[in-house]
């Protein structure tokens, strides 16, 4: 990859953008952004606020990290330029347009990936090794937590602006905090059906749901139950995994894995930055992009999963 183009540069694009700029140095990257763009808030990156001046540079590579109501949009101008894609999750806040963008991606030999980072997260990378090597036996059901106050999310933006607050734009804990249906969906299978409740509780000052509480069954027959909210004091964010033979129980924040058999105890922690998991996961990107091989990750799955959070809204409405 020789060039690359940025979508939007707020607080993930950024991380992205950081990221790339430590592990690819030699990478010449652009930026199409607002007018209002600050021209001196990044070095290193040539700033556009033309969308033809932009795509003129003719990129390797689009990084969509805008609204997630433009995801799409966005992404079959850069698909249609020949540009590899990494799409920051969630794919979309509809199906719409989803399917084109696929179409259009497979038919001109893009890699596409959806940003979902905590597949590299070492508690479940750990976690599905050993419900692949069958350590709990059978599993019946799982649980999985997220809580985390949105005020906290952004120290220097008013959450009340954010994108998080306006449904419109995709904002709300379904697709905000899609990490959880995505991992849940990597981890355990497609989603056959659903039983959500979707609203708000909190006096947050927002117009999207500050909360999901979501069961849903697999295709394999295990039975989850997903909680994801807003307004959490203190940040929380867990998976309890049942089995016939014992019980998987990660925090993520902590970096910590326990399992319960009836013939040992294991207890398992692991340290790591956040970053780290943002920078395997460009690596593995970028590998796919090399090698021409499709991304675990690519628009297709991302559909998939998308598909299980807005039929989870859709069950609740």
């Amino acid at each position: 990859m020789d060039t690359a183009l940025f979508f939007g540069l707020g607080s993930i694009g950024s991380r992205h953008l950081s990221v790339l700029q430590e592990l690819y140095s030699s990478v010449d990257v652009h930026a199409y952004r607002s007018r209002t763009a600050d021209p001196d808030a990044f070095p290193g990156v040539i700033q556009h606020d033309e969308l033809d001046e932009a795509l003129s540079v003719d990129p390797d590579v689009a990084f969509i990290t805008n609204p997630t109501s433009l995801h799409v949009e966005t992404a079959i101008t850069a698909a249609e330029h020949g540009c590899h894609l990494f799409i920051e999750k969630p794919l979309s806040d509809s199906l719409e347009g989803t399917e084109q963008l696929y179409r259009i991606a497979d038919a001109n030999d893009l890699i596409t990936y959806i940003a979902c980072v905590f597949r590299f997260h070492p508690v479940l990378t750990y976690i599905k090794t050993q419900l692949e090597n069958e350590l709990i036996g059978t599993v019946y059901n799982y649980r999985v937590f997220s809580g985390s106050y949105l005020p906290d999310w952004r120290p220097d933006q008013d959450y009340r602006d954010s994108y998080s607050a306006d449904p419109e734009m995709g904002g709300g804990v379904v697709l905000d905090l899609i990490h959880e249906i995505d991992y849940a969906y990597w981890l355990f299978g497609d989603v056959v059906d659903t039983r959500s409740w979707v609203g708000q509780l909190s006096e947050l000052e927002i117009e999207s749901e500050d909360l999901t509480e979501a069961v849903l069954r697999m295709n394999s027959d295990v039975v989850g139950q997903i909680h994801l909210d807003y307004y959490r004091p203190e940040p929380r964010r867990t998976i309890e995994i049942v089995g016939s033979d014992g019980i998987i129980t990660g925090d993520l924040l902590a970096g910590i894995v326990t399992v319960e058999t009836n013939q040992q105890t294991i207890k398992k922690e692991f340290e790591f930055e956040r970053n780290d998991l943002f920078r395997s996961q460009l690596s593995h990107f970028l590998t796919h992009v090399r090698n021409g091989e499709p991304c675990d990750n690519d628009v297709e799955q991302g559909m998939t999963v998308l598909e299980i959070a807005l039929g989870i809204k859709s069950d609740h409405e």
